[in-house]
């Protein structure tokens, strides 16, 4: 048979082998995208709602077609390359640049190899720093929850410290991990990985100066035990029941059901926390009456305002005092303990109502904040009002 006929029967046949592995590379592929996308569903199934459920099918799919699409590219571009490389083998003029593609891609695969072997000694001490910070993490992760969720008694913890030390630990724990890890990386000592290095450490060092004061205020609230969720609590931007302490901020619900999230640093700046107090603690509201009016009476009138008032307890029981004697009149002073603290604002909006009846029905002015004198007509309403 003549040179140039085989030479053209082996290029057909290498054609031929190229479409067959194109055809058999993309039936496949829809095969496999095929079960792979049944696969997904029936695993989202287990998931109780529709929403999450048509979320998580959807991103498991996206998921496996692109490992599917990838892998196939990288299968027919393999396969591009061997007809490629043959074909040019078959026909003499092209022969010798074949022969020297193919010894180029096999001393790159070598070498490629050979890396790859020196870095598995490396990679074992990677996995064996990875397998024990696993076994702190996981050691820390459930002792603390134990001692968060009250099933195991700490004499040096409470619930709220044991939740943010479980926090605190497990990024000590990965932080070390890493920092022990780092030289045996492949690539740690090359110029790209000490490039992306020193910029993390200048994006860090310029962005955490108020995150660290955040964090290190928000941890004098915590392991001071001066403020827990549930208590309520008043700060200069607001009151209310705190709700969460986080990293860098809390977050309180106030009584107007208003969500209020303040940095840790404003809150330790002026916090009152009336849930705190042993026996409850005491609010206070002021009124101004003239020199004219007894004081027992004005007394007796605030004492029976506060009895008037649900919600303020008879044990300790409400106290008047006289705060100040001023030019004009007299400051008095109603100390009360509510039965609950979260209910403040509410409480004194009654408590002033009631104060202003008994007030009005006895006679008696309440010319605050500026008394300057007795008026010629009484400045109280009328009866039927």
């Amino acid at each position: 048979m003549p040179a140039h006929l085989t030479m053209i029967l082996e290029l057909v046949a290498l054609s031929l082998g190229l479409v067959l592995w194109v055809t058999i590379i993309w039936r496949t592929r829809r095969i496999i995208l095929e079960r792979l996308n049944n696969l997904a569903v029936q695993s989202a199934r287990a998931i109780a709602s529709r929403r999450l459920r048509r979320i998580s099918a959807r991103r498991m799919m996206q998921i496996a077609r692109i490992g599917t699409r990838l892998m196939s590219v990288l299968l027919l571009l393999g396969g591009v390359f061997v007809w490629a490389t043959l074909t040019m083998e078959v026909i003499p003029a092209t022969r010798e640049a074949a022969r020297a593609v193919e010894r180029l891609f096999f001393e790159k695969f070598q070498s490629l190899g050979l890396a790859a072997a020196s870095a598995l000694p490396d990679l074992a001490i990677v996995a064996f720093i990875y397998f024990l910070a696993r076994v702190a993490h996981e050691f820390f992760n459930h002792y603390f929850l134990a001692i968060a969720e009250e099933e195991v008694e700490s004499a040096f913890f409470d619930p709220v410290t044991a939740a943010t030390t479980r926090r605190l630990v497990d990024i000590g724990i990965w932080i070390v991990a890493l920092v022990v890890a780092f030289p045996y990386l492949p690539g740690s000592n090359s110029d790209a990985f000490r490039g992306v290095s020193v910029l993390a450490g200048l994006m860090l060092s310029l962005g955490s100066t108020n995150l660290v004061g955040q964090f290190t205020s928000g941890l004098s609230l915590i392991y001071g035990r001066v403020l827990r969720p549930g208590d309520y609590v008043e700060t200069t931007q607001g009151e209310g029941v705190v709700e969460r302490i986080g990293v860098v901020a809390c977050t309180l619900r106030s009584p107007r059901d208003e969500y209020l999230s303040i940095p840790h640093s404003v809150v330790a700046a002026g916090l009152k926390n009336y849930s705190r107090a042993e026996t409850g603690v005491r609010f206070a509201t002021e009124v101004t009456i003239g020199y004219d009016n007894p004081w027992r009476q004005v007394r007796d009138l605030l004492l029976a305002a506060a009895a008037d008032t649900p919600g303020i307890r008879a044990d300790p029981p409400p106290l008047v005092r006289q705060a100040a004697l001023e030019d004009f009149f007299v400051r008095y002073e109603l100390l009360f303990t509510p039965d609950a603290p979260a209910n403040r604002i509410a409480l004194l909006g009654q408590l002033h109502a009631n104060i202003q009846d008994r007030f009005h029905t006895a006679g008696v002015q309440i010319m605050s904040p500026h008394y300057l004198g007795d008026p010629a007509q009484a400045k109280i309403p009328a009866r039927n009002a």
